[in-house]
Parts: structure tokens; C-alpha cells; sequence
């Protein structure tokens, strides 16, 4: 569609764009828009599977050129996967933010660490309160999930209710934080649902997980049946009632429990601020455990997912500073393996095995339920809201087309199966995919955020990969004088002989390449720099299999 056109239907039509997060995990950013104006629900980051690549971001370079028409960021939860990247894009957008209090205090802790935490306008904003945002009404309800206040977004608009879940689950006894809100949700079905904007990360599981209570109770038997062992028990930072229940374990087995890893410091420090963790035994400082028996100790760690740089990564090493394991002891990974992670986390725990230390995960104990609904938990809230309109999120493209199959045999009249950068009208009667912008995904690569497939980032995988060959050659006039070369990441430093050698083959290909014609028969010279690249690729290919990445200086 032509852009002016585009603009015209936009200000007659509700249209939903996801950027992040939907045919994928994490990266959460999506757009509404009414009457060419536009609200953004949460911005969240993800992580890359390269050393350089720690931070993935969603790309806002659509919304941008449109920021003056958008009227706020709303957060559905505390999840860096929802809201880790507004330190990044935040300056982009330079719009309101409206989250829950413990939402909020993390928004703040993260933006201390950056320089314009005072020009950021933070709007705090209770449950079930409305909020005006231009042509569009918000309402949060309360929603279970692994983290305290997740919301459900109800939006108002000309066209009809959307209702945005974010993550969610049913959990009837949740141990910190509030029970979803079905009377509320049952209301909105009352009122009349246009679309449901759903999570669909569980879709693939039939029935509904125990409750946190239950991994509370399970923890406790199982920290109590290694009295005499160092225990470590690894989860997601962000889950407060499991650290809780981490605590409440440590207590009722004579421990005394320990936070290592600065997220969970964090963590704790934005519970405490917003009311939570109040019966919560103290966790000691790592001085303090220092007096203390390893066993009179209940290590809580950040690194569940074998992140490189985390805590129990440097413990798995035996290269953490303050806590090291022997054989026998524990390590209880009280988390599920985020898809993608697998073989991090499998070599992490083989560390531990070569030493003879247990790992104890969710394939053999009960000691994690998962915050995503299963297909039971999906028809409830069908049964709740009645929709007009699913609109499947939160998952990569078998969790979408799953949904998307459950949603209709549940006799949801219209879906529509988003991906990041598909522009879909939502209007009663006229919902369609309209167009595709571009959604790239960025990395933050110190200071400045590059395009996770641009030039930059190629060459570096393809140094990483096969190499750099840097070239210096002096020319004076037609004549080559001479050419140096240095390597990296192709030779050991006991092949010396065998680097000259090599470097000798690419002079002599290189002679040989300017003295024949070319197909045509003209003996003129190609450019210095080509025949260079392609007498160091053609001898490294024929010596090493490699087709380094070459630099050229030509004086």
C-alpha cells in the first residue's frame, strides 16, 4: 500500500502492529493505532547466542518519524523481556510510560544506570484504574504471573475492546501477588470483546501447571534432604515468590540463604521498595557467609539459562571468587530451559558433573511451574471474554499456528496469524493484513545499536568465523614494491614457518594473477586491492579451507 494511502486508512481504521516478540521469544514491542494515533505496549530486549551479541532489541525506526503522535508506553509487567530495552529505545520514542508500582521502581533502577533517568516521565498507575491516552481508554487488571502486578490490558477504543494479555496464567493460591481478575475479565465479555491479543508461549501444553505454592512446599523437601551438602538453587531472577520460597526452604533447613548474581540483588531491592518480601527472612551478604559452614548456607544464583557471564557459569568453572563446590554436592535448577538455551545450560551442568556435583532439574523434581497458560487455561478465557477476533502473540511460528488451530476449534469466528512487522487491521467486518514494514532486530554493541544482520555485524561473524587477513602494499607507479601481512584467528603461535610460508604462496599467486590476461585478453591489471583479496582467499582456501575476511591498505 502507497505510504499516503496508508496514512488515510489509518485514520479510519484500529490496527495492530507487533515489532517484537511475535514469531519469536522476548523483544516484546507492539502497536496500536487509532485515528493516526498511536500507544506502544511494553519494550522489552532479549538475548543473542554470539559473545558480542548479549543484547537484542527490538527496532522502533517505524514508530519514530511518528513519535508526536504517540501517546504513551504501557508495561504489562516487570520482565525483561517486556521492558529491558527502554534504557535503548526510550530516547527514540521520548514518550509517557505508564506501569505498575514494582514496575516502575525496576524502570528506575535500570535508568539510574544512564543519563537521562530525570527527562524519562513515569506515570505509575493502580489496578483497574482508566487511563486516557488520546482516542484510546486503558484499564490494567490484575493477571497471574511469575512476577509480581502482570497485567491484562483492556483498550477502549471507537472500534471496540482489545484486550492485550501479555504473559499470564491461572493460579488459584499464588504465594506474592494478586489472583487474576476474573470477575473483571467476565466483565469485559459482558461488554463485548472485539479482539484478544493473546500470549501463546504454552499453547503446545494441554493442562494447567501446579500452583507456586506447590514448588514452595517441593523446594523445602528437597533442600532438607542434603543436610551436609553446599546447595544451589538457580532460578529466574525475576521471580520473587521463588525467592521467597528459596528463603523460606533456607529457614525451615537451618540455613541461612545468600543472593548471588546482581540482577538478584536488584531484584530483591525493587521487591523490598514495593512492599514485597516483608515476611521474607534476610538473605546475608557474601562477608557474612564467609563464617559460616557451606551447609549452614542456601545459595541462590543467578545463570539458569548458562548465561557465559553469570554466577553459577563462573561456580560450574570453579572460578567465582566467593563460592566454589566439591563433589557431592547440589545445584537445583528451579527453571524451565528457555527454547535456544539448551546447549548452554547442558555443557554448563557437564562442568558440574565432571566434578562430581548434582544437578537437579524440572525432569526429575517438581520445582517449577511455568507463568504461560496451557490450552485449558486459553478456553477459559475465550470462555470469559468471547472475542470476536484471536490474534495469536508471544511465540514463535508453531506456537502461533497452534494457537491459531485451538483458537478456531474453539469457535472463535476470525484469526489472524501475525510476525513482527505485519501490519493487521482489526475493525469488525475488515480485519486483514494491510502490509509489512520493516522489524529488524538490533544489537547493542557497547554504546551505539547496529542492525543484528547489517554490515557491521556480518563482517564480525565472518571474522569470527573464518578469520582476518589485513594487507599492506606499497605501489610505486605500475610496479609493486612490497606487502606485508598479519593474521588473526588462523594460526597458532608455533606455526611461524608455516604463516610465511603461506604468506610467500599469496605474493607468488598474486604475481602470477597480474602477469596473465584476463578472459578477454587484456593485460590491464585489475585494481590492486581485488587481485590482493583474491590471491589471499584462493591460497587459504587451498591450504586451509578458509575463506578469511581480508583488509587491504594500498600506499
Amino acid at each position: 500500500m502507497q505510504r499516503m494511502a496508508l496514512n488515510k486508512a489509518l485514520e479510519e481504521g484500529l490496527y495492530f502492529l507487533p515489532l517484537g516478540g511475535t514469531n519469536d521469544i522476548g523483544m516484546n514491542f507492539n502497536l496500536y493505532s487509532y485515528g493516526n494515533q498511536w500507544i506502544a505496549i511494553d519494550l522489552g530486549m532479549g538475548f543473542g547466542r554470539l559473545p558480542w551479541q548479549e543484547v537484542l532489541l527490538p527496532d522502533p525506526s517505524y514508530i519514530v518519524p511518528q513519535r508526536q503522535h504517540l501517546k504513551g508506553l504501557i508495561i504489562t509487567h516487570a520482565h525483561e523481556d517486556h521492558l529491558g530495552g527502554i534504557p535503548y529505545i526510550w530516547p527514540h520514542l521520548r514518550c509517557p510510560i505508564y506501569a505498575t508500582t514494582f514496575a516502575a521502581h525496576l524502570i528506575r533502577e535500570k535508568l539510574e544506570e544512564f543519563d537521562f533517568i530525570d527527562e524519562v516521565p513515569l506515570i505509575e498507575i493502580a489496578y483497574n484504574a482508566s487511563v486516557k491516552l488520546g482516542v484510546f481508554e486503558i484499564q490494567l487488571i490484575p493477571v497471574t504471573h511469575s512476577i509480581p502486578e502482570a497485567s491484562i490490558i483492556a483498550i477502549k477504543t471507537p472500534k471496540g475492546m482489545v484486550v492485550h494479555t501479555g504473559d499470564w496464567r491461572l493460579d488459584p493460591t499464588p504465594p506474592v501477588g494478586a489472583e487474576t481478575d476474573i470477575a473483571t475479565l467476565k466483565s469485559l465479555g459482558d461488554t463485548g470483546v472485539r479482539a484478544l491479543v493473546c500470549d501463546s508461549t504454552n499453547v503446545f501444553t494441554d493442562t494447567a501447571g501446579a500452583s507456586e505454592s506447590y514448588v514452595r512446599k517441593q523446594l523445602k523437601q528437597l533442600v532438607a534432604q542434603y543436610p551436609k551438602q553446599t546447595i544451589i538453587i538457580t532460578c529466574f531472577a525475576s521471580n520473587i515468590a521463588r525467592l521467597e520460597s528459596c528463603a523460606l526452604a533456607a529457614a525451615a533447613c537451618g540455613r541461612k540463604p545468600l543472593l548471588i548474581g546482581r540482577s538478584l540483588k536488584r531484584i530483591e531491592r525493587v521487591a523490598r521498595a514495593s512492599g514485597y518480601l516483608k515476611n521474607t527472612p534476610a538473605f546475608i551478604e557474601e562477608k557474612d557467609a564467609r563464617t559460616l559452614r557451606a551447609e549452614k548456607v542456601l545459595y541462590i544464583c543467578t545463570g539458569s539459562q548458562g548465561e557465559g557471564r553469570s554466577a553459577l557459569s563462573r561456580i560450574s568453572e570453579n572460578s567465582h571468587p566467593s563460592v566454589s563446590l566439591k563433589a557431592e554436592d547440589i545445584v537445583i535448577f528451579s527453571s524451565r530451559e528457555i527454547p535456544g538455551n539448551e546447549r548452554a545450560i547442558a555443557e554448563m551442568q557437564n562442568k558440574l558433573a565432571r566434578r562430581g556435583i548434582r544437578s537437579l532439574t524440572v525432569r526429575t523434581h517438581d520445582i517449577h511451574v511455568s507463568g504461560h497458560p496451557s490450552k485449558e487455561e486459553l478456553k477459559k478465557l475465550y470462555t470469559w471474554l468471547r472475542p470476536e477476533l484471536v490474534v495469536p502473540i508471544h511465540g514463535g511460528a508453531r506456537q502461533l499456528l497452534e494457537h491459531a488451530d485451538f483458537a478456531r476449534a474453539q469457535g472463535i469466528p476470525e484469526v489472524l496469524i501475525p510476525h513482527d512487522g505485519l501490519l493487521l487491521r482489526l475493525d469488525a467486518g475488515n480485519a486483514h493484513v494491510v502490509e509489512e514494514v520493516t522489524a529488524r532486530q538490533l544489537v547493542v554493541d557497547g554504546s551505539v545499536l547496529f542492525p543484528r544482520q547489517g554490515k557491521a555485524q556480518q563482517e564480525r561473524l565472518k571474522g569470527a568465523l573464518e578469520g582476518i587477513v589485513f594487507v599492506t602494499f606499497s605501489q610505486k607507479g605500475k610496479h609493486a614494491s612490497s606487502m606485508e601481512f598479519s593474521a588473526y584467528g588462523l594460526f597458532e603461535e608455533t606455526e611461524n614457518a608455516e604463516k610465511q610460508r603461506i604468506f610467500e604462496d599469496i605474493r607468488e599467486y598474486f604475481a602470477t594473477m597480474r602477469q596473465k590476461p584476463d578472459m578477454k585478453g587484456d593485460r590491464k591489471p585489475k585494481p590492486a586491492h581485488h587481485s590482493i583479496t583474491t590471491a589471499v582467499q584462493k591460497v587459504f582456501l587451498r591450504e586451509r579451507n578458509k575463506k578469511p575476511q581480508v583488509v587491504v591498505h594500498v600506499l
